[in-house]
């Protein structure tokens, strides 16, 4: 068997290199998805909160407005 030589272990440490720097591409790539990701999830979020604050309102509206015509019903009905 014969040893490697310089040329080949420069030629493979370029190759590691070259996988690497494809690799950290990938990293980066993925961590703007992310961000990505995060953003539309904090609309998304957002969104909920406000749909959830819009029921709560609705629900208390119609309790008011079923006490209202509660009591009138009730007062006229004597």
């Amino acid at each position: 068997m014969v040893p490697p030589t310089h040329i080949d272990l420069q030629r493979d440490l370029g190759r590691v290199e070259g996988s690497l720097f494809a690799m950290e591409r990938d990293v980066y790539e993925i961590k703007g998805m992310l961000k990505d990701i995060s953003d539309r999830l904090a609309r998304i979020e957002a969104s909920e909160a406000e749909r959830k604050g819009a029921w709560w309102t609705l629900a208390a509206i119609a309790t008011a407005v079923g006490a209202i015509s509660s009591a009138v019903v009730g007062h006229f009905w004597k």
